[in-house]
Formats: structure tokens, sequence, C-alpha cells
């Protein structure tokens, strides 16, 4: 009984907190920080995309270039 009392009792509390954290911000507030949000996500994407994608080709620049030691005389 004391696991179900327990449980409630937090479950209860995790509930005012995110009551309390959605209703700090009016809609139109939630709405700018969602896009602010997403901009602010999809450059940190584009930046870690160009990141790997430049790294992939140097990666490849070097596999294809000659190491080969031929001796001229």
């Amino acid at each position: 009984m004391s696991k179900l009392t327990t449980g409630a009792a937090y479950s209860a509390s995790a509930g005012a907190i995110v009551h309390s954290i959605l209703t700090w911000f009016s809609p139109e507030e939630w709405s700018a920080l969602g896009v602010l949000v997403g901009i602010s996500i999809a450059i940190v994407t584009c930046i870690v995309n160009w990141y790997y994608r430049r790294k992939a080709t140097l990666a490849s620049i070097e596999a294809n270039r000659c190491h080969c030691s031929t001796a001229r005389d």
C-alpha cells in the first residue's frame, strides 16, 4: 500500500510542477519560444552536418592520394 501512495504522491507532485511550468508563459510566448528553438536546432544540425561531411571528404581525399614511392633515376 505504501508503494501505491508514494507513487501517487510523486505523480501529483510531478503533475503540479509540469502544470506550473506550462502556465508560466502565455501561448504566444510558447509559440515564439518554439520558433526560436526550432531555428536554433536547425542551425546546429547544419553545422554538425557540415563538419562531418567535410571530415568524410578530407578522409576520402587522403585515401585517394597516391602514397607510392617510385624511384626516379
